[in-house]
C-alpha cells in the first residue's frame, strides 16, 4: 500500500511541470476602447441644456452588445436626464466596432455655481467582457441669487409708452384727399355729359352729345358740320367764317391752343357744305369728336 501511494506520488511530480507549461485554452475576452467625445464645455453649463458625449469600442466579430444592459430612456441621477441613447455597429474583418452616443439634458437647479458629472456608464457584452465610460464633470450656473430680494424694493416703475405724433400723417392724409377730390371734380367737369352741373351745358357741350348719335351717312356728316357751325356762331355772337377764326380767338383766349385745328374744320366744312373733295364719313365724324370735345374742355376753362 505504501509502495502504491509512493509511485503516485511521484508519477504526479513528474506531471506537474508539463501542466504547467500547457498554455490555457481559453483567454479572457478583450474590448478596446477607440475613442470617446465628451462636450466641449465644462463650464457655463445653464439649466435644460444638453450634454452629449460618445464611445467607440471594438471587440471580436463573435462579440455582442449586452443591450438590455444599458441604462433606460429617462433615467434621472443626481438632476442629470439621459434623454435619448443611440447605438450603432458595423463589422470590420474579424472586429466589431460599437458606437454608442449619449444625450443627457440638465435639470438640477441651484441658486450658486455647482459642479456635477455626467455619470460613469458600464457597457456589458455577450461574452461577459465589459467597459466603463467614465464620469465627467461640468460647472452649472447658479440660475437664481442665494438671497432673495424683497419683490418691491426691486420694481422697476412703469411708464405709459409714448404717443406717436399724428399731426403730421392726419394733415398729409387731409391733402392728398383734397387733391384727389379736386382731380376727381376737374376729370369730371372735362369728361362728363352732364348737362345739370355748372358750366356743363355749353354750346360744344350739346353739339358734342348730338354728335355722338349722328349716323355715318351723308346727312349725318352735313349735320355734324351744322352742329360745330352753330356752336361757333353762338361764342362769336355772330356768323362766324373761315378768315374770323384769328379774331375769334382774340376774343377767346381760350380756344387758342385749338387756332390750328378750328381752321382746318372751316376748311373741311366748306368742303360738306358748298362742294368739294369730300373726306371718308367715319373719318370725318371721328375729327369732329375729337374737336368738339376739345372745344368742350376749353368752354370749360379746363
Amino acid at each position: 500500500m505504501k509502495l502504491n501511494f509512493i509511485g503516485w506520488l511521484a508519477v504526479f511530480m513528474v506531471a506537474m511541470p508539463v501542466w504547467a507549461q500547457t498554455p490555457a485554452s481559453t483567454q479572457a475576452p478583450t474590448v478596446r476602447v477607440i475613442n470617446i467625445h465628451n462636450p466641449a464645455l465644462y463650464a457655463g453649463v445653464q439649466l435644460g441644456d444638453v450634454l452629449q458625449r460618445s464611445i467607440k469600442v471594438s471587440v471580436h466579430a463573435s462579440d455582442a452588445l449586452d443591450e438590455s444592459r444599458l441604462p433606460l430612456k429617462g433615467l434621472q441621477r443626481q438632476g442629470i436626464e439621459l434623454r435619448q441613447l443611440s447605438v450603432h455597429s458595423e463589422v470590420q474583418q474579424d472586429q466589431k466596432i460599437y458606437h454608442l452616443v449619449f444625450d443627457y439634458q440638465v435639470f438640477a437647479s441651484p441658486g450658486r455655481p455647482l459642479q456635477l458629472q455626467l455619470p460613469a456608464e458600464q457597457i456589458l457584452f455577450s461574452s461577459g467582457a465589459q467597459i466603463a465610460l467614465p464620469a465627467w464633470r461640468f460647472w452649472l450656473m447658479s440660475q437664481l441669487p442665494d438671497r432673495l430680494q424683497a419683490v418691491k424694493s426691486s420694481v422697476i416703475a412703469q411708464y405709459r409708452p409714448s404717443l406717436l405724433a399724428v399731426q403730421t400723417s392726419q394733415l398729409g392724409f387731409a391733402l392728398s384727399g383734397f387733391f384727389a377730390l379736386l382731380g376727381g371734380i376737374l376729370l369730371l367737369y372735362r369728361n362728363a355729359d352732364w348737362a345739370w352741373l355748372p358750366r356743363m351745358n355749353g354750346h360744344f357741350a350739346q353739339a358734342y352729345r348730338r354728335l355722338k348719335r349722328l349716323p355715318e351717312t351723308p346727312e349725318g356728316q352735313k349735320q355734324a358740320t351744322l352742329l360745330i357751325q352753330h356752336a361757333f356762331n353762338q361764342h362769336f355772337g355772330q356768323q362766324m367764317l373761315g378768315q374770323q377764326v384769328s379774331t375769334f380767338v382774340q376774343q377767346q383766349p381760350a380756344f387758342k391752343a385749338l387756332t390750328a385745328d378750328i381752321q382746318q374744320f372751316f376748311v373741311q366744312a366748306n368742303a360738306v357744305l358748298y362742294g368739294g373733295p369730300l373726306p371718308a364719313i367715319h373719318d370725318y365724324l371721328q375729327q369732329c369728336k375729337t374737336l368738339t370735345r376739345q372745344l368742350r374742355a376749353c368752354e370749360r376753362r379746363l
